[in-house]
């Protein structure tokens, strides 16, 4: 398939201080993502080329399936003047980006929940191929997301759910589309922050686009349970999918009458000779934000690691957060041991810009997991699908698995492991 990438910067005068309004809060209302969205993570457990006049540019050198990845800064805010707020404040805030000498602060007014700016481009841009990604940083938890109009006003949803976290970049996944949108001729790009304590705060910097992969799905199992092994197991082989089990390492127990729930050693040995990716969920699969006595992110992300390691198994290099929950440390510390670590919110993103904070989609129900897998068959790019035990739920497996299984054999996307993410789509 031919990649298109949208190659050029923005050039707009510098602004320093706060944006004026440019909408009334009546037009922002017709929007109907003005609500908060949480998490659903369960608590157990660039090379630049010559670009055109308008931004794009079709040497297949640029877009060929030998090089598929690729990412490309669309806006460094180094300046302002194009974006205009809807609703809340934004400011220059100096000395603090991944790019450039400034990054955006956004800021509630009182009494609201949203903060939304809004850039109309003076010619479209073809984002067909492509989809966005940005740097943030928040105090708490928050959704952020990246609206793409086009001229019809009908629009491509992107959203994120992010955590506490110093500026970094962030990989946006589809939330839906609204009406049919011509993604080929985008005209206008909001970018928004939601929380639902009437608090909302975020900085932003370096908005990118990046190569929509060929469609692809990962399937995960977090919390090493029985049930991965007694049932997800052969349902898995049946259909010839890959699978990835996420282990809390620690918990793991020695023989199937010992208490618990968790799978036995035999056990995860006999899912890896099944084929099965051994990953991990650190060594006692707590939430490595809320950990008490001497378990600190190093000690559950290193301990885990190396006991992977030194049973040979190829997945020591990635690692899932327990409940989706990070913060800096745990951040920075997985990012020593591991090539990938996945968290939870909005999946269907493009091109990897940040492989320690890969978002999935977290205990679906068929509905959810439907429209994500609808999503990247449209539009490109990867939607990860990750389960907790399994017991109860076994027809609601079989018929995402299904679902999976029947795109694959169509060919409308691929079913690939964390290693084939590592090896093929970060930036």
């Amino acid at each position: 398939m031919k990649r298109r990438t949208y190659l050029a910067t923005a050039g707009v005068a510098t602004l320093a201080g706060c944006m004026g309004f440019g909408e009334t809060d009546e037009e922002a209302d017709d929007d109907p993502d003005n609500t908060s969205d949480t998490d659903t993570d369960d608590d157990h457990d660039t090379d630049s080329a010559d670009d055109d006049e308008n931004g794009t540019d079709d040497d297949d050198e640029n877009g060929s399936e030998d090089d598929p990845v690729e990412a490309e800064t669309f806006d460094d805010f180094e300046s302002l003047s194009d974006w205009r707020v809807i609703n809340g404040s934004a400011s220059a805030y100096p000395d603090y980006s991944v790019t450039g000498s400034q990054s955006v602060l956004l800021e509630a007014e009182e009494a609201e929940t949203q903060v939304r700016i809004v850039r109309e481009l003076e010619e479209p841009i073809d984002c067909s191929e492509l989809a966005p990604a940005l740097a943030v940083a928040a105090h708490d938890a928050l959704n952020i997301g990246i609206q793409l109009y086009d001229e019809d006003r009908e629009k491509a949803v992107y959203r994120q759910h992010v955590h506490g976290m110093s500026i970094r970049h962030v990989d946006f996944g589809i939330e839906y589309l609204e009406g049919d949108p011509d993604l080929s001729n985008v005209t206008e790009i909001h970018i928004g922050i939601w929380t639902g304590d009437g608090i909302a705060e975020a900085w932003i910097d370096d908005l990118t686009f990046v190569s929509a992969p060929t469609p692809a799905v990962l399937l995960h199992f977090d919390g090493a349970y029985e049930s991965h092994h007694a049932d997800a197991m052969d349902m898995v082989a049946e259909r010839d999918l890959p699978a990835t089990a996420f282990v809390p390492t620690s918990r793991l127990r020695e023989e199937p009458d010992h208490d618990g729930s968790r799978l036995t050693y035999d056990q995860v040995a006999d899912l890896h000779d099944a084929g099965w990716t051994i990953a991990s969920q650190t060594a006692h699969g707590g939430r490595l934000t809320s950990l008490e006595g001497d378990r600190t992110p190093e000690s559950e992300i290193g301990d885990a690691h190396g006991w992977l390691d030194e049973q040979g198994y190829d997945g020591a290099d990635f690692v899932a957060y327990p409940g989706g929950a990070y913060d800096d440390e745990s951040l920075d510390v997985a990012d020593e041991y591991h090539e990938l670590g996945f968290a939870g919110g909005y999946t269907g993103h493009g091109a990897v810009v940040n492989a320690t904070l890969l978002p999935r989609l977290t205990a679906p129900d068929y509905d959810d997991a439907e429209h994500a897998v609808e999503m990247v068959t449209r539009l490109g790019g990867i939607a990860t699908l990750s389960f907790l035990n399994v017991e109860d739920e076994l027809d609601h497996l079989e018929a995402i698995l299904d679902l999976v299984a029947d795109h694959q054999a169509a060919g409308d996307l691929e079913v690939i492991t964390p290693q084939e993410v590592a090896d093929e789509y970060v930036v």
